[in-house]
């Protein structure tokens, strides 16, 4: 039974991908981002869940575990694609460093533990993966994180996750647009 699962899972996943490369669009579209989030408990099916184009045209992939799962396309305004592209702008994303950033997490998480503060555990990680294309403004930019909300809520002093926490919360919002279309 698990096995069939299994299989049903990988169509369902490739036809996912399938759709969502073939509405890649018109050539000359420069993709600004693609945006996934995933999580230890849930298999991913490799397919960006956001990704947005210079002319305002974003898809969406909701995996076959969500309810409303499927693909989706809308176009952002202007201003909402002028929105984005500020917030993806913004020095505290652009300059995104993940090594030093994880070395002012390491430190701010030992002084707080000097400090007799809490101690956090998180038992199943969630995944942020973000690339930011060139076409905005220098040379592509990858980021993953894990458990970023987590992090971000917890060191309000580290000011370059918090603002990566806030663009992902922007993102997210992206997911749900109410002007999203079903891909046939």
């Amino acid at each position: 039974m698990a096995k069939i699962f299994r299989y049903l899972l990988l169509l369902l996943g490739c036809s996912g991908s399938l759709s969502v490369a073939l509405a890649a669009g018109p050539a000359g579209e420069q993709e600004l981002l693609q945006y996934t989030q995933t999580n230890d408990m849930i298999a991913s099916d490799g397919v960006p869940m956001l990704r947005v184009f210079d002319s305002g045209r974003v898809l969406v992939h909701l995996p076959a575990w969500k309810k409303n799962s499927g693909d989706y396309e809308y176009f952002l305004s202007d201003t909402e694609l002028k929105a984005l592209k500020d917030r993806l702008e913004s020095p505290l994303v652009a300059a995104f460093d993940k090594a030093r950033m994880e070395r002012a997490l390491h430190a701010a998480e030992n002084t707080a533990r000097a400090g007799g503060a809490m101690l956090f555990e998180i038992s199943d990680n969630t995944y942020t993966h973000m690339i930011v294309n060139s076409g905005i403004n220098g040379p592509e930019k990858d980021i993953t994180w894990a458990n970023l909300q987590n992090d971000a809520q917890r060191h309000t002093e580290l000011k370059e996750l918090v603002e990566l926490a806030d663009t992902e919360r922007y993102l997210q919002k992206l997911l749900h647009h109410p002007k999203m279309k079903k891909l046939d």
